[in-house]
């Protein structure tokens, strides 16, 4: 049965951007810029296949409030801190809802690194 992290767990937990991922900054809202750069996307570019040199993945404002406050130092719980006093709609599971989207940012989209671990 999972526990629900406290503050001591989620101060130890610190996410960092992955030096490989490129965005732009507009107004505060983060576009993360996708290079379509594998072979066959340049084989078939050669073809005359329309496939762009890059795709886009606008984060919305709370993702882009988070993906801004990651920076290699900032802990969890430090970032949903500053996230609830951002948005006061946010505090329902806040940090259950973090942790998720960090996941979810690290394992599926690799745009940030976990560098600390929980201590499970």
């Amino acid at each position: 049965m999972a526990h629900q992290k406290t503050e001591v767990d989620l101060a130890t937990i610190v996410y960092r951007k992955n030096p490989t991922v490129q965005f732009e900054l507009k107004k505060g809202v983060v576009t993360i810029i996708r290079p379509q750069n594998h072979w066959i996307q340049r084989v078939l570019r050669k073809l005359h296949f329309k496939i762009p040199q890059n795709t886009t993945l606008t984060l919305d404002d709370y993702g882009s409030f988070v993906f801004r406050h990651i920076n290699g130092q900032r802990s969890v719980y430090q970032i949903g801190q500053a996230l609830e006093g951002q948005f006061e709609e946010a505090g329902d599971y806040l940090y259950e809802r973090l942790l998720v989207y960090l996941n979810h940012l690290d394992q599926n989209e690799h745009l940030v690194q976990q560098i600390t671990h929980d201590t499970e």
